[in-house]
């Protein structure tokens, strides 16, 4: 038994285990179904969103709508959006009536007169975003006391066809303060609260009518004695923050030196498929199945892949055939963003995080097999440098 156990951690070091990164993937809108979307889709031609004032309390809404104009998505091309003021200018109908909340009829009628394709209408259905007290000393019975709830709000977004009047689909958002920073990272330092559940839903809202990117795990091959090992963990720690280019480069040098390095080919899929390249993630998996191993090792990347790309295509080419027969698709040169930096960025251009390396810390702090002050275990497995 124990000949055994140590026979499976030998290969466990010599083949490595997995770990995950962080990547973004488009997602169809929830109105993909609908028949109006996938023919503005098909045509290619522009689609045009009227937005309707959002009902509720007047010092809500008014942050809500102006949060749906600087949340506007930037990687679709052929969007229109029409909001409450143009509409107005343009239809001349005012669409608040005389007790201050929204007129559906004159939300319609403007939209009609505009040309809009679709009428995307809010309610605030309930919100808790007053200020919390912050006590100015902790004692005792604070600490036992029980913590206030974060902020919330409950917003229910109807989706209606600006033509017909119909309605195509509803979809009620409850958003607060720890999910609005876990669907949407770079809002966990951009003002109070109120401000980042507000733009939370307001991000929610487009999902309905456009195709969004959706914050998914890519699983990476994590080596540890095959030859090149060292610059594959080096790449996946930049794969880890986000940057696969960085992470392409060392992966492409260990695959460049080590060719027989399956980690480095299959995490140079994983690249591609970061930058839309369909066809040369398949071309780079074709190098991570060792022929001296039974089976197909590359079966769940492979699957993964032919995933991402029919999310893809349903969202920017639906007249794509589907199926094994089907014709590869090539990397177009559309004004669409790459996946990896279809998320705003807080960092300028060029301004690069490096990772944490063991090779940065002093050399009284590195113990073989112990992590250095400030590291933890997770930090120090994925991103040693000891081999």
């Amino acid at each position: 038994m124990v000949r055994y156990t140590q026979w499976f951690a030998g290969l466990v070091l010599l083949c490595g285990c997995h770990m995950s990164a962080p990547m973004h993937v488009w997602r169809q809108p929830q109105l993909a179904n609908s028949s109006s979307l996938d023919g503005a889709q098909a045509d290619r031609m522009p689609l045009c969103v009227a937005i309707a004032p959002v009902g509720g309390p007047p010092e809500i809404t008014e942050k809500v709508n102006s949060s749906l104009m600087a949340t506007r998505p930037q990687t679709i091309p052929n969007l229109a959006v029409l909001y409450p003021d143009q509409l107005e200018k343009a239809s001349g109908i005012q669409l608040v009536s005389y007790d201050g909340q929204p007129s559906e009829m004159a939300a319609f009628g403007a939209a009609k007169r505009s040309g809009a394709k679709f009428v995307l209408s809010g309610q605030v259905l309930k919100h808790d975003l007053s200020p919390r007290e912050i006590p100015r000393k902790t004692r005792l019975l604070s600490v036992l006391r029980k913590k206030p709830p974060a902020e919330s709000m409950s917003i229910r977004w109807t989706v209606f066809d600006a033509q017909t009047g119909s309605r195509l689909g509803e979809n009620t958002i409850h958003m607060d303060t720890k999910k609005a920073v876990q669907d949407f990272p770079d809002l966990a330092y951009q003002g109070t609260p109120e401000t980042i559940v507000i733009a939370a839903s307001a991000r929610r809202s487009w999902e309905m009518v456009i195709p969004t990117t959706n914050a998914t795990q890519a699983t990476l091959d994590l080596p540890w004695l095959m030859p090149g090992s060292a610059s594959v963990r080096k790449g996946n720690a930049y794969a880890r923050l986000g940057q696969w280019e960085q992470a392409e480069r060392q992966w492409q040098e260990a695959a460049d030196v080590h060719p027989w390095n399956r980690a480095a080919w299959n995490n140079l899929s994983m690249a591609a498929v970061a930058k839309e390249d369909f066809q040369l993630a398949r071309d780079r998996l074709k190098h991570a199945d060792p022929w001296w191993i039974p089976g197909d090792q590359t079966a769940k990347s492979s699957a993964w892949i032919d995933l991402v790309q029919r999310q893809y295509d349903a969202c920017f080419d639906p007249t794509k055939p589907e199926g094994p027969g089907a014709p590869p698709r090539m990397p177009s040169n559309n004004s669409f963003k790459p996946i990896a930096e279809s998320q705003p960025q807080s960092d300028p251009p060029g301004s690069a995080v490096k990772p944490r390396s063991l090779d940065d810390q002093p050399w009284y702090t590195i113990i073989p097999f112990i992590p250095p002050p400030g590291w933890s275990w997770s930090d120090w497995w994925y991103q040693s440098t000891l081999f």
